[in-house]
């Protein structure tokens, strides 16, 4: 058996009494891999299992029942937050992974009021788990992604946002706003050029034109699906307006820009410099912030630019 043909999951997802749509695998030797669990067998942990090795952490399915073993987690992702036997890694884990395959489902397909739903849920869940246990946060900030794709990108920006929102106080429920801001800033890009979104260097002023067109477009859909708040509308219209009046789609200015969109505005630009492009490494920390300071010194606010500066050293240190 190849080992293409297997995809690794994380060993918390077995719990005693339990059972799953999908074969369950040991890798016993290498590419060599054994039926741990059968599709539809309950799990009894036991020296039958072969779980007797606790420096085992990885187990696997086969690679074409991913989708099956995803929806299994969606569906069961509050039983898996609330376990206190789950580490909190593995909980950020599996939230990342609902929000990849939601976000993704949302680029490449029509948008509909159930995926925001789902879109709500993960929200919900990255806010409460955080709450819950402070350090949860640096376990969902461990799993952004080093390569920058539309998708994994409003993850990142929804992930630090929530972070960075918990760190200066925010309310639970301004939590939940800045964070689904943040997940759906971009979706206006499905309706751009996918050529032009995937360019591989600098955009000409024609096609920069229309880019600006995104958090309009982004706006424009979700109100199409009965989206009414709104204070989240105003942040993800609002995300790239400079302080200086240099940003769109309106130029507004300091006093006018609402605070969580100055946030989502900074994390957007963090993750924007920290990640890798077809045309550009990834930028480390201390120079991402170089940069935020010197040249965009007048775009970005202040206050907030510093504290969040704080923020990721904060996290970086705690790790």
């Amino acid at each position: 058996m190849e080992l293409k043909r297997f995809t690794p999951i994380s060993k918390d997802i077995l719990k005693q009494g339990e059972c799953y749509p999908f074969n369950i695998y040991k890798e016993i030797e290498e590419k060599v891999f054994l039926v741990l669990l059968k599709k539809n067998d309950l799990f009894v942990k036991s020296k039958e299992c072969f779980l007797v090795d606790e420096n085992i952490s990885t187990l696997y399915i086969k690679s074409e029942d991913k989708k099956l073993y995803q929806l299994y987690i969606q569906n069961h992702i509050n039983v898996i937050l609330d376990d206190p036997s789950v580490n909190l890694d593995t909980k950020a884990s599996f939230i990342n992974q609902i929000a990849s395959v939601t976000m993704n489902e949302l680029f490449e397909s029509e948008v509909t009021s159930q995926n925001i739903a789902q879109i709500d849920s993960v929200i919900d869940n990255s806010v409460h788990l955080i709450l819950k246990d402070n350090k949860a946060m640096y376990s969902m900030l461990k799993v952004t992604s080093y390569d920058y794709y539309t998708y994994t990108h409003c993850i990142d920006v929804a992930a630090y946002a929530i972070g960075f929102g918990v760190y200066l106080g925010l309310e639970e429920q301004q939590l939940i706003t800045l964070g689904k801001a943040a997940m759906l800033h971009d979706i206006g890009k499905k309706y751009i050029d996918h050529d032009i979104i995937t360019k591989n260097g600098s955009l000409t002023y024609e096609e920069f034109e229309i880019v600006k067109q995104h958090p309009q477009l982004s706006v424009m859909l979700l109100k199409g699906i009965g989206e009414t708040d709104d204070t989240l509308l105003t942040i993800i219209e609002q995300h790239h307006e400079k302080i200086d009046g240099s940003g769109y789609p309106y130029g507004l200015k300091a006093h006018q820009i609402h605070d969580l969109a100055k946030i989502v505005a900074i994390c957007d630009i963090f993750n924007a410099l920290t990640t890798r492009r077809t045309y550009k490494d990834r930028m480390s920390s201390f120079y991402a912030f170089n940069i935020m300071f010197s040249e965009m010194k007048n775009q970005l606010c202040p206050t907030y630019l510093k504290k969040f500066v704080k923020f990721m050293g904060y996290h970086e240190e705690s790790e």
